[in-house]
């Protein structure tokens, strides 16, 4: 077996390395609403309700039912849970970010004296939260059965080994020439892929032997796996509402969305027994890491239109996000061996630039006020996520094609729901409650997601206010694997479970 000492750094590229994927303009296109501490209380069911800077996101003619001005500022505590059960094996972590779900502020300007009709014309300005990936997942468990580098083995048969070869820091002709991934490219030049005998396109995992023509593990394996997301996505709202007669209210917005997301992965296998590993294998790790960022531009249009006193109903139609985004990217390994051997590989940095085009919403309100006692609404959302595309930024780059197809056979029309309660037992304090169901978007996995709420409001007469929202992700469930089947092996399956807490405090001034 070879083993020749390389340790490559990171390497800016100019050249794309195209790592994207559908479930990459799925993920950007979902809006997981936050809003004020109000709003999120009740569900984020103020498409016919307005009078919330955190909901100018759902509809823009939330900002015509104001009287007054106001500001409003919404600081926020996330915990995201997860579980999984893997070989047998349980594991649990959490994962807590404070941030600001909302920040904004509206202006209010009395129009009746120069017109009947026209009551008042307000303009605003908010920042709202529309998605917050933060999340922490871990799996562990043995097996005696599989292995994570006989699934890389295996894709890389049929290429030459010479095609494999790293020659010098930076050296990308293995990735562009040969057809391998980078998993399979560092496996080999950290010598957890060797040839088999014979053969110069076909290869033995390092955590493998071969007895007799059958290719097996050779001892039990501890497998580890940790994968870390943060960041979200937010927008910028620029809004202008009026108030006609105090029974039909419209808005209309400009919106500026910023995203930042990333994603940490690493996946390791340590030997139980290193004396049974031919190989001298000890343990080793893979990471890969993910940052994307970009921003984007779309436009909305609504209206509340109240028919008789108490009962409102509203519309809003939100245009496609375009997003400009970035992705950058590496992968490393790092190997260990029982005769002290050590071998430590990083690829070069991926770039690429892509642009992703998310589906046009339409959201559809009706909620009736009981006059200072309090309110209750209903909200449908519908969104398409077939029709989001993904685009290069170079006009005769059709690398997307297979993707767009991809998306459209895979995704489908999605039917949300938001419900909201809201009671006043006494003057100027109020209780609330909600529940939000967002439908699955994929066609045959993933999981709807459904939310509860809960909270409280206290008003002064002075103008200032304060709000408590607290919001329960419930449990979803699903499958994981950790590498592909291969052939006559399958890899072990495991179960996870995702749920998660909010907590936010909106403080405010009206005057």
């Amino acid at each position: 077996m070879k083993k020749i000492v390389l340790i490559l750094t990171a390497v800016l590229l100019t050249t794309a390395i195209s790592a994207q994927n559908r479930f990459d303009a799925l993920r950007y296109s979902q809006n997981f609403y936050e809003g004020s501490a109000r709003s999120m209380a009740m569900g984020n069911a103020f498409t016919s309700l307005g009078g919330d800077l955190g909901t100018l996101s759902i509809n823009p003619a939330s900002s015509a039912v104001y009287k007054y001005s106001e500001f409003l500022f919404t600081p926020s505590i996330t915990l995201s849970n997860s579980n999984s059960t893997y070989q047998g094996n349980n594991s649990s972590e959490s994962m807590a970010k404070f941030g600001v779900s909302s920040l904004g502020y509206v202006s209010y300007f009395n129009t009746s004296k120069r017109s009947n009709k026209l009551i008042n014309l307000n303009l605003s300005v908010a920042i709202n939260k529309l998605n917050n990936y933060n999340s922490r997942f871990y799996a562990s468990g043995l097996t005696t059965n599989s292995s994570w580098l006989s699934d890389v083995a295996n894709s890389a048969a049929g290429i030459q080994s010479s095609q494999l070869d790293i020659q010098s820091v930076g050296d990308t002709y293995p990735f562009f020439n040969s057809g391998a991934s980078w998993k399979a490219i560092l496996a080999w030049n950290s010598n957890l892929l060797d040839r088999l005998p014979d053969s110069d396109e076909d290869y033995i995992g390092a955590t493998e032997k071969i007895t007799g023509t059958t290719i097996i593990v050779a001892g039990p394996l501890d497998q580890r796996f940790l994968r870390e997301r943060t960041g979200g996505l937010s927008e910028f709202v620029l809004n202008v509402g009026g108030n006609i007669s105090n029974k039909f209210y419209f808005g209309a917005s400009l919106d500026i969305q910023t995203l930042q997301y990333s994603d940490f992965q690493k996946y390791s296998e340590f030997a139980v027994t290193t004396s049974l590993f031919p190989s001298k294998f000890d343990n080793f790790s893979h990471s890969y890491r993910l940052n994307t960022s970009g921003a984007g531009v779309n436009a909305k249009i609504g209206m509340i239109y109240t028919p008789v006193k108490g009962l409102r109903l509203g519309v809003s139609i939100a245009s496609p996000t375009f997003m400009s985004l970035t992705d950058e990217w590496d992968e490393s390994i790092k190997a260990n061996y029982s005769d002290g051997y050590k071998q430590s590989i990083l690829s070069p940095l991926g770039q690429y630039e892509y642009i992703v085009i998310t589906p046009m919403r339409v959201n559809l309100g009706v909620s009736y006020v009981f006059g200072k006692l309090g309110a209750i609404s209903a909200d449908y959302e519908g969104v398409d996520y077939s029709s989001a595309k993904m685009k290069a930024t170079k006009s005769y780059d059709d690398s997307f094609n297979e993707e767009n197809d991809l998306i459209a056979q895979d995704f489908v029309f999605a039917n949300n729901l938001r419900l909201g309660l809201e009671l006043r037992p006494v003057a100027n304090f109020a209780l609330r409650a909600g529940y939000a169901f967002y439908q699955n978007p994929e066609k045959d996995f993933g999981f709807d997601s459904q939310y509860l709420s809960l909270g409280a409001g206290l008003r002064t007469k002075s103008g200032l206010f304060a709000d408590l929202g607290v919001q329960r992700r419930l449990v979803q469930n699903e499958g994981f694997s950790l590498y592909n089947d291969i052939p006559g092996h399958l890899a072990p399956r495991g179960t996870s479970d995702y749920s998660g807490w909010k907590v936010l405090l909106s403080i405010g001034f009206r005057f």
